[in-house]
């Protein structure tokens, strides 16, 4: 099946083909370089959104969605080259407070001491009195520029570490999954097919990729909350109100469900009993603390500041009426309310 591939450079379109091959051999002569490179950069280019750099220029390639993850599954089901790469990388929790980070904001930067590109997958084991594999990351970014790297020394452990990090090259990470498991420790690891201690980056392959992915099956922040929440449907016009910071933090989404479940709070629908797998896991969590209250530094409780909730349900809950947003338990009572009697599923 032919692959039509737009070719991007700094972001303005470049050139259309039809096929990979086509695009290839555009490629290699625009940048004299090695045909079957070109292949493959355009190959991981447009299965993993995966750019690259010539000098200071920045190329993208673009297939049709359904195309690109067609491919990108039978590269991962192969094993072929072409398929992400998945990493296992040690983290010193002495020196930086990755838990409390990963609480904190959507995205991290991170070292890049291997050639990390967009798409891979990394496990973070934490070293020190943990030694464990705590989280599961995939890169977004392979290269930041240091321009646009944060330097963030609130999580950071010692004025010498913070000003050494300044020092490094950057890629961007955002968090998949978290589990805290004795069996992920560096005794069970050892008997899984590691070999020594875990003190670089490392590719997973073989018995011991297969025991370490087994533990992580799902995705934090794809398709559990929307950027956007609708408010209303008026004349044709959808109006919006945006999920705050604190609503999307995967680690504070995950203690939150873990203790209430994902089931909607205010009319207690539950997605998978409702529409099947498909619906397993899905529920928007909602923020109680009004955001002018909430300061800069402060930090969420899961238990205590949220709550799942429908995405209706937590649209009404960010309408106002009279000047103020209505409660889970006000709204819970006007549905109970309007619904008279009949309302044995709340």
């Amino acid at each position: 099946m032919a692959t039509p591939i737009t070719i991007f450079k700094n972001n303005q379109k470049l050139r259309e083909e039809s096929n990979i091959q086509l695009a290839a051999t555009f490629f290699s002569d625009l940048l004299n370089l090695n045909k079957s490179k070109c292949f493959n950069a355009i190959e991981r280019g447009y299965t993993y959104n995966i750019p690259f750099f010539d000098q200071e220029d920045e190329y993208r390639f673009i297939a049709p969605k359904d195309i690109a993850l067609k491919r990108r599954i039978e590269l991962e089901e192969r094993d072929h080259h072409n398929a992400r790469r998945i990493w296992l990388i040690p983290a010193n929790p002495n020196e930086y407070d990755l838990e409390s980070a990963f609480g904190r904001y959507d995205f991290l930067h991170w070292r890049r001491s291997f050639n990390y590109e967009n798409g891979d997958i990394l496990f973070i084991y934490l070293s020190g009195h943990i030694q464990k594999v705590r989280y599961k990351v995939e890169v977004i970014e392979g290269v930041v520029r240091s321009s646009d790297v944060s330097y963030d020394r609130t999580f950071r452990k010692g004025e010498v570490q913070f000003e050494d990090s300044k020092e490094l090259d950057w890629s961007r990470i955002r968090l998949l999954d978290e589990v805290d498991n004795d069996l992920l420790s560096l005794e069970y690891l050892r008997e899984n097919g590691l070999k020594g201690n875990v003190q670089g980056s490392m590719k997973l392959i073989g018995e011991l990729k297969d025991y370490i992915t087994s533990f992580f099956d799902k995705d934090l922040t794809a398709g559990y909350y929307a950027d956007e929440v609708p408010e209303l449907l008026e004349e044709g016009k959808r109006k919006i109100v945006s999920v705050n910071t604190y609503e999307r933090n995967p680690l504070a989404r995950k203690r939150c469900m873990e203790y209430y479940g994902v089931s909607c709070q205010v009319c207690q629908i539950d997605f998978e009993k409702i529409y099947g797998e498909v619906g397993k896991d899905f529920i928007h969590v909602h923020h109680i603390k009004p955001l002018h209250e909430i300061g800069q530094n402060y930090v969420v409780d899961p238990i205590t500041d949220l709550r799942p909730v429908c995405p209706n349900c937590h649209a009404m809950l960010h309408r106002k009426e009279g000047g103020e947003y209505l409660t889970i338990e006000q709204l819970k009572n006007r549905i109970k309310s309007n619904l008279g009697g009949n309302h044995d599923h709340l």
